[in-house]
């Protein structure tokens, strides 16, 4: 069985070569329209080098207005909303989800508890959601640590040293995704696949709605793929980058190419922990 790696060597060819376990650095902006051109390729830039980008607009408290000001700098078309959605508590008529913890709450992102790695839309098509934006407006009072995994290019990683593996993610009813708030609504599809260009794309997900089926005889090449993607989202492995969203903060994550978890937090009382959440079918442009 092949030791699932957590380095890399400078000469691997990587999607997301700019990807790495110190944090992107907050790109700094006067408002959340981006009106300046080299911030806004600045962001474009990062999203598509190193899987996403952090925008920081100091000094206002921002609204969901805000992310359609960020969304609509960036052309990332409509908000898109999963048909599951449409009647929650947690997403608005604008397609915006409130992440918060929430008593009686429908979706995992209503809880304190941490979040294990997955890709946003649960019952998707794969590669249908490129996009996520979590815009903070109010930041846990302790925990609440967001992190990211470099799912392509560990898949990567795991062809070139166990094809047969890798292989077992790739077939056509791989990864069955259930919903955590519609019972008996659940999508079967491949974990990874190739987009056009040769990239890869992912909806690689690690929680209790998700489940893996192997081909026939396949069990022992899934239980290694499985591994070596669990030891790719640990801390300590290269594939990993770790940091807090603040306040006046938002994550530009590309969805389908990088999977995203967070830790347990605990709220202040006066000012609980709040994101606001948007799903987009488009990539940044600047």
């Amino acid at each position: 069985m092949p030791t699932p790696l957590i380095t890399r060597t400078a000469t691997d060819v990587r999607q997301m070569p700019a990807f790495s376990t110190t944090p992107a650095p907050p790109i700094e902006a006067t408002a959340w329209n981006l009106p300046d051109t080299t911030v806004r390729q600045l962001v474009a830039d990062s999203y598509q080098r190193r899987g996403y980008a952090i925008v920081h607009v100091p000094g206002v408290v921002p609204c969901a207005e805000d992310l359609r000001k960020l969304s609509a700098a960036l052309q990332l078309g409509e908000v898109f909303t999963p048909p599951l959605y449409t009647a929650s508590s947690h997403t608005t008529a604008s397609g915006v989800s409130q992440l918060t913890a929430a008593s009686g709450g429908d979706h995992p992102f209503q809880d304190r508890a941490g979040q294990n790695i997955h890709c946003d839309g649960t019952l998707q098509a794969l590669g249908q959601i490129r996009t996520t934006i979590m815009l903070c407006v109010s930041a846990a009072a302790n925990g609440g640590v967001s992190y990211l995994v470099n799912l392509v290019d560990a898949y990567a990683d795991l062809r070139r040293v166990d094809p047969e593996a890798a292989e077992q993610l790739a077939h056509a009813t791989a990864l069955v995704r259930t919903s955590t708030f519609a019972s008996g609504h659940s999508t079967a599809g491949p974990a990874f696949a190739r987009e056009n260009g040769g990239s890869w794309t992912t909806r690689y997900s690690r929680t209790a709605t998700d489940s893996y089926h192997p081909t026939a005889g396949g069990e022992a090449a899934m239980e290694r793929a499985l591994a070596f993607l669990d030891a790719a989202a640990q801390a300590g492995s290269a594939f990993r980058s770790e940091f807090t969203l603040r306040a006046g903060q938002a994550l530009v994550l590309a969805n389908d190419r990088l999977g995203h978890g967070r830790t347990p937090f605990h709220d202040d009382p006066s000012a609980p922990r709040l994101l606001l959440r948007a799903l987009f079918t488009l990539r940044p442009l600047a």
